[in-house]
């Protein structure tokens, strides 16, 4: 008993999750509560180019985790289990999927027509029931590769499939659901539509043949019991699905356009109003802007004079340094008209008196006079001349000296050499 509970709440929060998460990716557009919009035959022709098989094919369409199916015909608050029947004739596979709603009682939904030609192109379609969709709902798709269940009709493995369930008695994969909304459906839906495959309307069946293949497998007990419920009844301007998206596209574009037009001249009257409503505010807002022209004038001619007084600085200050450079070159050229000092020989002498004096005029400033200069220049100039004097005078006296002696050396010299050449002979 505790078991069965505790399954049951996770059922429970299974599916509030997945309400949660429906909701929250839900858009805006709004569809029918038709009951063709419970079954999306774009995800089955999807659905069907993915498997592998037929098999493969009956488990994917009732998945709970995909939630491909929304049907609930019988009204019993629960998805209707699809299970899927198939024959074939002269290269013609049929496959014919039957919602399970009572014991012994089965309606078809749609049927999926596989065809092959003699060129070994295959053709596919898939039909709704027009209990469901209306006459001649079909959609053509066209798979950007061949799917591997269309090869496998055609290979040594292929078995004819006859769903074994019924009512009471399902897969274990299978779990019993609630419906969604319409519009969370449609909107969990899309996700899984293969977008690498087209899907064509068609109003025209490709062989006849299939009609009468249907004939032998189908069941409509749900329409015979509610024939009322059919889809010419329950739209009874339109001839299918198709027409009927096509009017609901064009009847809302038709309302965006005229959406879009009353919000036009509702822009257009607010515009107008508060054109009118801003003149006053546009008058003084141009009594504003002439004030602060004026003002901006006004300041304009402070600040011409400002720069006019600047300027006038900037010359009196370039008169004063050019007068400046003037008056220093002046100085400069007096300064080079004066007569310097010739340089003065540098005096050696054992008189520490004289290199005193010497000294003192070597280090002489341009404002000490002139004439005393003179005298100690001339009184230096006679001591030296008088040092040199002395001096020429010792170098002439020990000069004739050395000559007298040479002299007398030399008579010497010569008369023993003639004595001695006297005393040969």
């Amino acid at each position: 008993m505790k078991t069965t509970l505790k399954g049951l709440i996770v059922m429970i929060t299974l599916a509030a999750g997945m309400q949660l998460q429906a909701q929250n990716r839900i858009t805006v557009e709004a569809y029918s509560n038709d009951i063709s919009y419970y079954l999306d035959l774009k995800a089955i022709a999807s659905v069907f180019g993915d498997s592998r098989n037929l098999e493969d094919f009956e488990r994917r369409i009732n998945d709970y985790n995909s939630g491909l199916s929304n049907l609930d015909l019988n009204s019993d608050g629960y998805i209707d289990y699809l299970r899927v029947i198939e024959t074939s004739e002269q290269n013609i596979h049929l496959t014919v999927i039957q919602a399970v709603l009572d014991r012994d009682v089965f309606q078809d939904v749609a049927s999926i027509v596989v065809e092959r030609d003699r060129y070994r192109r295959t053709y596919v379609q898939v039909i709704g029931d027009p209990y469901l969709y209306g006459h001649n709902y079909i959609i053509e798709p066209v798979f950007y590769r061949t799917p591997s269940i269309i090869n496998w009709f055609w290979t040594s493995r292929y078995r004819r499939w006859v769903s074994p369930y019924y009512w009471g008695y399902y897969p274990r994969y299978y779990h019993s659901r609630r419906p969604l909304e319409v519009n969370i459906y449609m909107t969990n839906i899309h996700q899984h539509i293969n977008v690498r495959h087209q899907y064509r309307y068609s109003d025209n069946r490709r062989n006849d043949y299939s009609a009468k293949l249907h004939s032998s497998i189908g069941r409509n007990d749900y329409s015979v019991r509610y024939p009322d419920r059919e889809f010419s009844k329950r739209n009874s301007n339109v001839r299918n699905k198709a027409e009927f998206s096509r009017t609901r596209e064009n009847s809302r574009s038709y309302e965006n356009s005229n959406a879009g037009q009353t919000n036009s001249s509702i822009r257009t009257n607010e515009a107008n109003r508060r054109t009118t409503t801003n003149q006053p505010a546009n008058n003084s807002r141009n009594y504003q802007s002439r004030e602060r022209t004026g003002n901006s004038t006004q300041t304009s001619v402070t600040n011409q004079e400002r720069s006019n007084s600047n300027t006038r600085r900037s010359s009196n200050s370039y008169q004063q340094i050019n007068s400046r450079s003037n008056n220093s070159e002046r100085n400069a050229s007096r300064r080079n008209s004066y007569e310097k000092p010739t340089s003065r020989p540098t005096v050696k002498s054992d008189n520490r008196s004289n290199e005193r004096s010497i000294r003192n005029t070597e280090t002489v400033k341009e404002s000490e006079p002139v004439k005393p200069a003179a005298t100690r220049n001339s009184n230096v100039r006679t001591n030296e001349s008088k040092r040199r004097e002395s001096s020429v005078k010792t170098n002439s006296n020990r000069n004739s000296s050395n000559n007298s002696s040479r002299t007398q050396r030399s008579t010497e010299s010569n008369s023993a050499k003639r004595t001695n050449e006297s005393g040969r002979r």
